[in-house]
């Protein structure tokens, strides 16, 4: 089985060009066929509200919406902290397609699983 790769992803908006690369990462992980997820915590849930990615560049200029864009084409699980929206407000019908509202447990779970990579941004 081939080693899985979760994306923690912790930077919101005063860091959006590292949370833009840190989806190129993911997307370019995703595009050469290794299995991606995506958990968001903090104030990047705000990435996976609808519209939020849009007019976010890394400092090189790549867009955020376009790597975003890309892990949802591929079907790349997307997790949205539930205590993290709860806090601020958000439920399932502000995200983007994709996306899923998920308590600690589901990541603690992953990250202790010896078949998951844990990669923290």
């Amino acid at each position: 089985m081939a080693e899985k790769f979760i994306f923690v992803i912790s930077k919101g908006l005063e860091k959006a060009g590292g949370a833009t690369r840190s989806f190129q990462f993911a997307s370019i992980a995703a595009e050469k066929g290794h299995p991606v997820e995506v958990f968001l915590i903090d104030d990047a849930i705000h990435w996976a509200q609808v519209g939020m990615a849009e007019g976010i560049f890394a400092p090189t200029g790549e867009k955020m919406k376009d790597f975003i864009e890309k892990l949802v084409s591929l079907k790349t699980p997307i997790y949205v902290c539930k205590a993290c929206a709860d806090k601020r407000l958000l439920g399932p019908d502000d995200l983007i397609p994709g996306s899923e509202i998920a308590g600690a447990p589901v990541l603690v779970e992953k990250m202790v699983d010896p078949a998951y990579r844990v990669f923290v941004f």
